[in-house]
């Protein structure tokens, strides 16, 4: 991927580096990046793990996603499901049923109305 992103010249072209890094994740089939603001800067978070359709995959990819889900929630416990699927770019729907079950493997639980309230994570 990184040699991809050499090619492409993202660092380059400034301005339509997101929907490019998006584009060539797509394109060589692995997990989509997560984009966050941190303090007074940017990270991006690279996946070398590839997507695939298979039931063991897609398993994998899913335990995967539990993890990002649960990371995004440990650094804002506020977070909301749309920003979640935003970061994941996966769809909300995808996320509600994450979050169910992670919430039946009592790794997850919301204190509070959807609005005011927030997320804690079980550690076991």
């Amino acid at each position: 991927i990184a040699k991809a992103f050499k090619e492409a010249g993202i660092i380059e072209r400034y301005g339509t580096g997101i929907k490019r890094i998006l584009d060539i994740c797509k394109d060589y089939g692995v997990i989509p990046p997560i984009f966050e603001e941190k303090f007074n800067g940017f990270r991006v978070t690279l996946f070398k793990e590839k997507l695939d359709v298979t039931d063991n995959v897609t398993d994998n990819v899913t335990d995967k996603r539990f993890i990002l889900i649960l990371n995004l929630i440990n650094e804002n416990k506020q977070i909301s499901t749309s920003e979640i699927a935003n970061n994941l770019n996966v769809t909300k729907r995808t996320i509600l049923r994450d979050i169910e079950k992670l919430k039946q493997q009592n790794k997850l639980k919301r204190i509070g109305s959807e609005k005011t309230g927030c997320w804690e994570i079980i550690n076991n």
